[in-house]
């Protein structure tokens, strides 16, 4: 039984995923009673993404009597989260702990949805019982530093953040998190100089991590996009279908978060979240964007937009206007354009050295090459602004604006046109959307909970001097 787990593994580690599902089924169907199996099976489909096979196999586990119930509930109360059925996580993670209270894996994702729920007293109390438990718990720690901001150089947070970087045995990624925590304490504090020493510390860290950032071949890829998607080419291609869709883009850190959250406010919209449908069927077409696209035949061009209406009336309420944020998807504009030729695109716009230093500030995942460099960052957004200067010149009337600095200033009159441009009559809640008891998955979580965040705008004046090499690159701003 030992070994033909170990042999499952170690097909699936060697990427023979079928070979390796097949030993798992030959093992269940000799051993139907053999929990661990089940366990190991439904482990093996969530990392394949078969989240609802997962969830029975799990299950299966538990009625068979599986030792340690908690890690199974644990699981599937993250499998929950994964699929938005936010009252089972929080139920299954519950489960856990009532049957170990102190199983940390289980106290830490309930942590996380309390902070994606913008229940900051509960997250908090969860995170603080975790480095009670575990002192050297450090994403814990490192929670409780971006929750709620320090006055005091000298508050137990930054010095046990301070201990925790002195440490020498620690792996790469939580080294990297620390500095980003400690830099946003030291920037709560003022001190920015040491601040920005961190976050710089933290960005070297990542480079390990992170995929490299070429200037020259993002250059050629944004002058290949701009010669593809011509008007020609949006004549000639085939409507999938004519939903009046909504997607929100723009650069990393401009506001969409906001923005989407302003319009989840009102009673004919539901929030999507960062909807990763096209990313993931461009990587299943095996070429990079936008070849993949330039070689679909007319199946395919059908297949791509029907996938994405059916993926929404699978996930969300039936009539929703759905708002799908991505703010990398600035690149896929003509695309989706021609797909769905009423859809409508809200671009975040923000000061542009506040939106790079908020960029170089916080920690992003490794595919986003350019995000550990203010060169880069700089250079990265001149080629957003070539590429929404040309959507705009092909069809502008469908791009609205949203500009994070106005927003903060006067909310009314940017929510008024927002809403205006979307065709939906005004709703007063949308000035008040931190209320909105909605979940929340985004690097500034807990900013989106305030009512106006002003002090994100006017950053960047705190690192003139740093931000020197991005001013070389954008010109005046």
């Amino acid at each position: 039984m030992q070994n033909d787990l170990q042999v499952a593994a170690v097909l699936e580690q060697q990427g023979k995923r079928s070979d390796a599902e097949l030993c798992y089924r030959r093992l269940i169907a000799s051993l139907p009673n053999l929990a661990v199996a089940r366990f190991n099976f439904a482990c093996f489909l969530r990392r394949g993404g078969r989240l609802e096979e997962a969830l029975v196999e799990h299950q299966k586990a538990i009625d068979l009597g599986i030792d340690h119930p908690e890690e199974v509930l644990s699981n599937m109360g993250v499998i929950f989260t994964e699929l938005r059925r936010d009252e089972s996580a929080r139920e299954y993670l519950e489960r856990a702990l009532a049957v170990d209270p102190g199983y940390i894996p289980a106290l830490y994702n309930l942590a996380l949805l309390h902070e994606e729920f913008g229940d900051q007293q509960q997250a908090l109390r969860l995170f603080e019982k975790i480095l009670g438990l575990d002192p050297a718990h450090y994403n814990a720690l490192i929670h409780i530093a971006h929750a709620q901001p320090v006055a005091d150089p000298d508050d137990p947070v930054v010095k046990k953040l301070r201990r925790a970087l002195r440490r020498s045995h620690m792996d790469a990624l939580t080294r990297e998190s620390l500095h980003f925590a400690l830099a946003k304490t030291l920037d709560d504090c003022g001190r920015y100089d040491e601040a920005f020493a961190q976050y710089e510390l933290g960005n070297r860290g990542s480079a390990g991590r992170t995929l490299s950032y070429d200037r020259k071949t993002e250059e050629d890829r944004v002058a290949e996009m701009l010669g593809m998607f011509s008007p020609e080419w949006l004549a000639g291609r085939e409507p999938v279908s004519d939903r009046p869709l909504v997607f929100i883009t723009g650069m990393f850190r401009s506001g969409s978060t906001l923005f989407e959250q302003v319009l989840a406010a009102h009673p004919r919209i539901t929030a999507g979240g960062e909807i990763d449908y096209f990313g993931r069927e461009f990587a299943i077409l095996g070429k990079p964007f936008p070849a993949s696209v330039a070689a679909l035949d007319a199946d395919g061009w059908r297949r791509l937009g029907t996938g994405y209406i059916d993926y929404l009336d699978r996930t969300f309420p039936p009539g929703a206007m759905v708002t799908n944020k991505r703010p990398d998807a600035f690149a896929w504009l003509g695309l989706l354009k021609a797909l769905f030729p009423n859809a409508r695109f809200i671009n975040t716009v923000r000061n542009p050295l506040d939106t790079c230093l908020s960029i170089y500030f916080q920690q992003l995942d490794g595919q986003i090459a350019y995000a550990n460099d203010l060169a880069n960052i700089g250079h990265h957004y001149a080629q957003y602004r070539r590429l929404m200067d040309h959507w705009k010149q092909l069809f502008g009337a469908s791009i609205f604006d949203a500009v994070y600095d106005d927003f903060i200033v006067d909310g009314r009159p940017v929510t008024e046109n927002l809403l205006g441009f979307l065709g939906l009559p005004w709703h007063e809640a949308c000035l008040e959307f931190q209320r909105l008891p909605n979940r929340v998955r985004t690097a500034s979580v807990w900013q989106v909970r305030e009512p106006v965040y002003r002090k994100s705008s006017g950053r960047w004046r705190n690192y003139e001097r740093q931000l020197e090499p991005v001013q070389r690159l954008l010109g005046p701003v």
